[in-house]
């Protein structure tokens, strides 16, 4: 949900500087500085153990084998930009040691960024894997690089985790439980939604809003087990619907979606205040300037941009704290919303925007038609 097509967005280098395939990545790599060559230097086996980052390598093995369910002899594609490049080593590492095997590729090694499209051996890599990773900042010119990959996941029919933005620190809170009990979770949840419900949501931010679900819209689930040709924005952890009708006051202290998002960070000295009737955005307000008016500047960019398209519901247990980084922090247990998109064919919506942006709230409580359902950030269920 946090801006690419469901539960987001360069010149060419020379042809020197191409390579024309990654090398398999051996775990000892993950302490090697980020290099154009293909064959990272050897380290020691004591310096390896040394360096070590036990907390992101049992995230990583829980994206490979409860995610993604990669086995033996598999072959995983991980695409990454610079910046994310020690998380791609480790999802490397835990795929060696399952008896995987992973390639990966760095953007900055295509070219200059942003780019527009996936260069070609990512493509010839692609079409001998069975499951692959993104891993890259948010950067809007990029949008037309991912919709060209996550179409060609589809073509595929890959297993695909989308993390788009996520750094170490939401991989790991994001990761902090077993996909299954996420699942699970996220099943009881659902099990108490009925097509008229109501959601009633208060947070000592300042919301104060009603969401009423439409009994002919569908909620969908978002929860990071994938099947083939199936991705998802990893963390997951939600249910997400598309409402009948909004109305209140809706304060998103956690983070905001799009670049100029993400370059704010965590919105918790700034939060941004919505304030929405029967659906449709009338108002915002947000002490930094900026954001106020790329926020406002996107509303106005064209049609339905302005709606609320999206109500997302958080089910993800392990997260118990906003990062920053909204495609994890839409999972946090609360409500969350999506102007633009209304993603019809996970939900059955009639309409749809052409883009989106997802405004996630750090902690709140929700009552399910009547009956507490979320307090402080915790699900009861």
């Amino acid at each position: 949900m946090a801006d690419e097509d469901p539960k987001k967005r360069g010149s060419s280098a020379p042809p020197s500087s191409r390579p024309s395939r990654p090398s398999e990545v051996p775990p000892s790599s993950r302490t090697g500085a980020p290099a154009r060559s293909t064959r990272p230097p050897q380290l020691s086996t004591a310096f390896r153990l040394s360096g070590i980052d036990f907390d992101l390598m049992g995230a990583a093995r829980r994206i490979l084998e409860g995610a993604l369910g990669v086995v033996p002899g598999e072959r995983v594609v991980v695409l990454v930009d610079r910046a994310r490049r020690d998380i791609g080593l480790s999802l490397a590492d835990a795929a060696r040691n399952i008896g995987a095997r992973a390639a990966i590729f760095s953007l900055e090694e295509y070219g200059d960024r942003p780019m527009r499209h996936i260069p070609s051996s990512l493509q010839e890599a692609l079409t001998d894997a069975q499951a692959s990773v993104f891993l890259a900042g948010f950067d809007d010119g990029e949008m037309a690089l991912r919709y060209e990959l996550l179409a060609r996941v589809r073509h595929l029919n890959l297993r695909h985790a989308h993390m788009v933005g996520i750094s170490r620190k939401s991989m790991i809170g994001g990761f902090s439980v077993d996909p299954s009990r996420i699942l699970d979770a996220t099943r009881a949840v659902r099990m108490r939604l009925r097509p008229e419900s109501v959601l009633r949501v208060r947070s000592v931010a300042g919301s104060d809003l009603e969401v009423r679900c439409a009994p002919s819209l569908r909620w969908a689930e978002f929860v990071g087990v994938l099947r083939p040709g199936r991705w998802e924005h990893l963390p997951s952890g939600s249910l997400v619907t598309s409402p009948s009708s909004v109305s209140g006051v809706f304060v998103a202290d956690a983070s905001i979606g799009t670049e100029a998002g993400a370059n704010v960070g965590l919105l918790d000295k700034a939060p941004v205040r919505f304030e929405i009737d029967q659906g449709l955005c009338r108002a915002v307000r947000c002490d930094d300037r900026s954001l106020d008016r790329h926020l406002m500047d996107f509303m106005r960019r064209e049609a339905s941009l302005d709606r609320v398209g999206l109500a997302i519901l958080g089910t993800n247990i392990g997260i118990h704290a906003a990062t920053g980084e909204v495609t994890s922090d839409q999972n946090l247990p609360g409500i969350h919303l999506g102007f633009g998109a209304t993603y019809p064919e996970h939900t059955g919506a009639t309409w749809s925007g052409r883009a989106q942006i997802t405004a996630a709230a750090s902690t709140s409580d929700v009552d399910l038609d009547g009956v507490p359902l979320v307090r402080s950030g915790r699900l009861l269920v």
